[in-house]
């Protein structure tokens, strides 16, 4: 007889030491312990909740699932995988998507054994706290998986044996237990901790948001309750909290803690068994190859395998900070003295310039160096141009601008070696989520001053970015999504909420436009438009419950 073990029971949760965490999530091998006996005394509780948390590492260790196939992204020299990144061959057999189902599910059954052991743990003031953080987990991935898959397994007890099978709950049933989950947890978790990176009540409140956003665009939502949920939801995460922090400081390295960071994930090179593998990777993956010197000359190993496309370049334009602070336009000999010499910018030498789109002209470039020739006169000016945009026919090292939101100047020469934290949730995005809420309800109003504060907190200083509620639209909101988020995991699950992604696909990423170009819709497949993911193939094999693969595969 065929046995599902569902990725998850095979994980019987001996928490071996853990990589990259800060100090509330430090764990030890405790392979020489009875685990349920020593998950019923406080300090094993303790190490099975920061067990919870550790596992978002898991779930966000690549970036594709979250980027690639956007309008924002496209491959550069290497290849991203083609399913994807263009939709076309994407099948039930695409690892990438196994992966991701994997990883969650072992996530959610950490979280099931944690609290299953809630309630016969030796209590202590925080075991209900810690209960509400598990749920709030356990919420949290069910609503990766519901917007990836739609239809999905709820599996909420622990597992110890092999199941045979599972029966697919509908999207429905799947958010309503995201929501009942999170605002159980909204009652428990305080709102605020010294512990910074735990759940605390405004992380909550911006994910309900969100949550109820996305129901909002769903056949079983209620359209106009949801979105009033959510823009209450947002504003009471918001608090009336003004965007005050600069837009580059709030990505500075070392500067992690700061008041636009609600949610994030932890990581601390204390922790770190192999500087080169065992931190996070959002720094590798958002840029240009530069070389294979990094680790003496100072540079980030890049994988040249998401650049931007040139719509997130043109989104932006020349009075808007975030360009200059989302991407590396001056290259100082050393990349990482931008960093480790901020005073003394004006004294170094530049190496690379890419001249921005509003000042590439020869006459802009000229003035450029003008200013100083002594710095500037040897510079290797990059100018604007489709190039930007690098393909897979692109040798050149730093052809293109890269993201450097995510650099960390600390981390190893390697592929996954930044410490720094890895942002989830961010009061910027929670204006966004409130301005989208109010245009659903019609109250453009309310919408455009949740965007203006974005855009105020944006604009470089002595100019003004103020928009009219005329010129905001859903298209418009995703712009600005683009500008504020770029790289930040987010842009898949915006187009497949907003209805958006083939549209907008095929009007910016030069892999999708293609097939359409051809007369050929990547999106399509046998049985329909390939928007949720598909159920993987080892999953309905193993499943004795017969249940049925998504549309389009």
């Amino acid at each position: 007889m065929k046995r599902l073990y569902f990725y998850i029971a095979s994980l019987f949760l001996i928490l071996t030491t853990t990589t990259g965490c800060k100090d509330f999530l430090q764990e030890e091998n405790l392979s020489n312990v009875q685990s349920d006996e020593f998950y019923k005394t406080a300090e094993g509780y303790e190490r099975l909740i920061n067990a919870s948390y550790s596992s978002l590492r898991s779930v966000y260790s690549d970036p594709f699932i979250y980027t690639a196939g956007t309008d924002m992204f496209v491959e550069g020299r290497d290849a991203q995988p083609p399913g994807i990144s263009e939709y076309r061959n994407l099948t039930p057999e695409e690892e990438t998507v196994l992966n991701f189902y994997r990883r969650v599910y072992a996530a959610i059954q950490t979280c099931n054994t944690a609290i299953y052991f809630n309630d016969i743990t030796t209590q202590t003031t925080n075991t209900p706290v810690r209960k509400g953080e598990a749920k709030f987990l356990r919420a949290y991935y069910y609503f990766l998986l519901v917007q990836t898959f739609g239809d999905v397994s709820l599996v909420t007890d622990r597992i110890l044996e092999p199941q045979e099978g599972f029966k697919r709950n509908s999207a429905s049933e799947v958010y309503n237990f995201i929501i009942n989950e999170m605002t159980e947890a909204l009652n428990l978790v305080p709102e605020t901790t010294p512990d910074f990176g735990r759940v605390t009540k405004r992380a909550v409140r911006h994910f309900l948001a969100k949550v109820y956003l996305t129901r909002s665009y769903e056949p079983y939502g209620d359209s106009l309750e949801d979105a009033k949920k959510a823009a209450t939801f947002a504003d009471a995460a918001i608090n009336n909290e003004k965007l005050n922090t600069a837009f580059e400081d709030i990505f500075f390295p070392g500067n992690e803690k700061n008041p636009d960071v609600l949610f994030s994930i932890q990581f601390d090179p204390a922790s770190i068994v192999n500087p080169q593998t065992g931190g996070n990777s959002q720094n590798y993956w958002f840029g240009p190859y530069m070389g294979g010197q990094g680790a003496t000359q100072g540079y980030p190993q890049r994988a040249y395998r998401l650049v931007p496309t040139m719509y997130l370049f043109d989104v932006f334009n020349q009075d808007d900070a975030r360009f200059d602070a989302t991407f590396m336009i001056e290259y100082y000999n050393r990349y990482y003295d931008y960093y480790d010499k901020r005073s003394e910018r004006n004294s170094l030498d530049v190496r690379f310039y890419y001249a921005p789109q509003w000042a590439s002209s020869p006459a802009d470039i000229a003035a450029w160096r003008a200013v100083n020739p002594a710095r500037r006169g040897k510079t290797t000016v990059i100018p604007y141009s489709n190039a930007w945009q690098a393909g897979r026919t692109t040798a050149n090292d730093n052809a293109t601008p890269a993201i450097k939101k995510f650099d960390d100047p600390k981390s190893a020469f390697g592929s996954a070696s930044s410490t720094r934290d890895f942002f989830l949730a961010r009061l910027g995005e929670t204006y966004l989520i409130a301005a989208e809420a109010y245009l659903k309800l019609g109250d453009p109003a309310k919408a455009t001053d949740r965007i203006n504060e974005v855009r105020r907190r944006a604009a470089k200083p002595g100019k003004s970015m103020q928009v009219s509620s005329t010129q905001v639209t859903l298209d418009f909101i995703l712009d600005e999504r683009a500008r504020e988020l770029a790289g930040e995991y987010h842009r898949w699950f915006d187009l497949k909420r907003t209805g958006k992604l083939i549209e907008r696909t095929r009007l910016y990423n030069r892999d999708i436009k293609k097939w359409f170009d051809l007369g050929e819709n990547p999106f399509q497949g046998p049985t329909g438009l390939k928007i949720l993911r598909p159920i993987p193939a080892k999953a309905l094999i193993l499943n004795e419950e017969g249940v049925a693969q998504n549309p389009g595969y």
